[in-house]
């Protein structure tokens, strides 16, 4: 099984190492927010593999992982990482994800909007679990970057869905990007719910279930999937929130479907990696890689 791991290592363009040397399979990252950047999975994956495999790692790359699961029709998931992990002889699965990416943006435009300088804030996450045990421990690290850019972009970044009223987490999104909407209840306890529609037309339309705030939590929030069915397409929506029994929406809040044919930073690519952006999770991504590497020596 070392050969096989050693076979992918090598057509992944990773060093190997001395015999014995520990084997680790580093999972694509998670983005647990919208980021609107492409290739982050595999991407961040690879960076980390890369400044794993130096340090006397044997190192399984998110490519030959996600290559395992997809072949057997699995659906890419925790369980899913530690299967392939197993058949591809790893002692250690490392399951990262991108917990927060936030920029303040210095200059921009509506929609499709040119980029001209940014403040980022890079949370990461990384779960390091030993296959043999099935015991892990879970590690953070913070990486922080601001600078001017020329680079063209469709970013927007997302926001606290409870920092008060009616809002949803980011005003323009992919296609197929998950859209979380919130609200925060000035005088709880009361209950919710959404209804969304195209802005042209009241149909057709999805209803959110009904979700309740308390005095301890008067934030109450929905996730849409962009499905109403059918999918939803690029175009303006409008988010309406009510208070049942009453049929007349307490707030609305509008945003924007975009398409994946506009202009978009792509992890790994020389314009992401000198963004701030870039810069905020390289900084995130050698914290936490210096987090890991004591988890998974011998």
């Amino acid at each position: 099984m070392r050969r096989l791991c050693s076979g992918l290592l090598l057509a992944a363009g990773l060093s190997l190492t001395v015999a014995g040397a520990p084997v680790v399979a580093v999972a694509p990252f998670t983005a647990e927010v919208g980021t609107g950047l492409a290739n982050l999975g595999l991407g961040l994956g690879d960076m980390l593999a890369g400044r794993l495999a130096p340090q006397g790692i044997l190192v399984v790359p998110p490519g030959a992982l996600q290559a395992w699961v997809l072949q057997r029709g699995l659906v890419p998931s925790r369980e899913a990482w530690i299967q392939a992990g197993e058949a591809l002889g790893a002692e250690v699965v490392v399951l990262p994800a991108v917990e927060k990416l936030e920029a303040v943006t210095m200059s921009f435009t509506l929609f499709l909007f040119t980029v001209r300088g940014a403040s980022v804030t890079a949370e990461l996450r990384a779960e390091v679990l030993r296959l043999a045990t099935r015991s892990g421990e879970v590690v953070r690290a913070r990486g922080e970057a601001s600078g001017p850019t020329s680079v063209e972009v469709s970013l927007h970044f997302p926001v606290d869905v409870c920092s008060g009223g009616f809002r949803t987490d980011k005003g323009v999104y992919w296609t197929g990007e998950p859209v979380t909407l919130g609200y925060r209840d000035p005088a709880p306890p009361n209950a919710f719910s959404v209804v969304i529609h195209p802005t042209s037309a009241p149909t057709p339309n999805w209803t959110s279930p009904v979700a309740g705030s308390t005095v301890g939590s008067p934030c109450v929030t929905w996730t849409w999937n962009q499905v109403f069915p059918p999918a939803a397409g690029p175009g303006e929506y409008v988010a309406e929130l009510y208070q049942p029994p009453n049929p007349i929406p307490i707030a609305t809040r509008t945003f924007t479907i975009g398409t994946a044919a506009a202009v978009e930073l792509v992890v790994g690519t020389p314009a992401f990696g000198t963004a701030p952006w870039g810069e905020a999770l390289g900084k995130a991504l050698e914290g936490l890689s210096a987090k890991i590497l004591p988890l998974v020596q011998p």
